[in-house]
């Protein structure tokens, strides 16, 4: 007789986890696989394996100008959003996106399959982050000692330009990177160029700007961040997700050049992002911060409607930085 699945763990409307241990991942779009050229773009893909224990994967783009030219191209380690507990990168809106931003941008794009909940709490994709970063590190240090060394990397890419980024969660990963970054070294002393934080998820114990007050304890970002970091000190104004709270390291040490932030009209994440561009801006960090208001859309738009005007937009303003 079949045991019944019971709910032992829920956060609506993303993700519903059984006794039995399976995982509905409600708000998650389908898999697709790599293309050897994307029809729309002529991007194209492969999945690539960064590491074994823990087991890290991405799925690599590569623009059909690398075909005609031997100029190298810059390096972009995307973190795709989903609250730490839906999508991959291997999701079909994520694949699309980063499609789209490969051929505008002409930039090699890594797509990063961070570990996810409920089975891996942060700090894990946090970590895998890192790992990340290293292996791709391993590479410009010295290709031969890289583990499952990637060709695309050892023959197109210009490691004097590495930008990691991200949207919503992702992005929140990227900042962490990047503080990390400020104070440890890659292989080899390589240096990340720039960052890209789209809508980054930060948050706080007290609400600010238009954010509701009285409803403010019992926001969907304090209900992820329960979910995915239940362990972290501080609860949500842990360094991690308040960036700008007293005690946490100083945005003066951000390990990269420069810095682009992009907010939305709808997101709920705008006035801590607000917030965010301006404590860099007076934090004494030497490098160049940027804001970019892309509209009157909610967050990650670009990558659901990417036909839109206002996506077009911003995929170029996106590309422009990532030069």
């Amino acid at each position: 007789m079949a045991t019944e699945k019971v709910v032992v763990k829920e956060l609506l409307p993303l993700i519903r986890v059984y006794s039995d241990g399976s995982v509905d991942r409600l708000l998650s779009s389908p898999n697709v696989p790599p293309s050897l050229e994307d029809p729309e773009t002529g991007v194209s893909s492969k999945d690539i394996v960064i590491a074994d224990n823990p087991f890290l994967s991405a799925r690599i783009f590569l623009p059909k100008s690398h075909k005609n030219s031997t100029h190298k191209l810059p390096i972009f380690v995307y973190f795709h959003g989903g609250a730490f507990c839906v999508e991959s990168a291997f999701s079909f809106y994520v694949h699309r996106y980063l499609n789209i931003l490969a051929s505008e941008a002409n930039i090699i794009a890594i797509s990063i399959d961070f570990r996810l909940l409920p089975h891996h709490p942060l700090p894990a994709a946090y970590q895998d982050g890192w790992t990340a970063l290293q292996w791709i590190a391993s590479h410009a240090a010295n290709s031969a000692s890289a583990t499952n060394p990637e060709p695309w990397l050892v023959n197109h890419a210009d490691f004097t330009k590495l930008y990691v980024g991200g949207d919503t969660n992702g992005a929140n990963i990227a900042h962490n990177l990047l503080i990390r970054a400020g104070t440890e070294t890659l292989h080899g002393d390589l240096q990340i160029l720039g960052g890209l934080l789209c809508c980054p998820f930060f948050w706080g114990s007290k609400p600010i700007g238009s954010e509701p007050v009285e409803e403010h304890h019992q926001s969907l970002a304090i209900k992820v961040w329960s979910f995915v970091y239940p362990d972290a000190a501080g609860g949500i104004d842990n360094p991690s997700i308040n960036p700008c709270v007293p005690g946490a390291p100083s945005l003066a040490t951000l390990g990269c050049s420069k810095l682009l932030v992009t907010i939305t009209g709808k997101d709920e994440f705008r006035d801590r992002d607000i917030l965010y561009y301006e404590s860099v801006k007076k934090s004494g960090w030497k490098g160049e911060v940027e804001l970019f208001d892309a509209g009157d859309e909610a967050h990650a738009f670009q990558m659901f409607k990417p036909e839109t005007d206002l996506a077009k937009a911003m995929i170029k303003r996106l590309a422009s930085f990532l030069v």
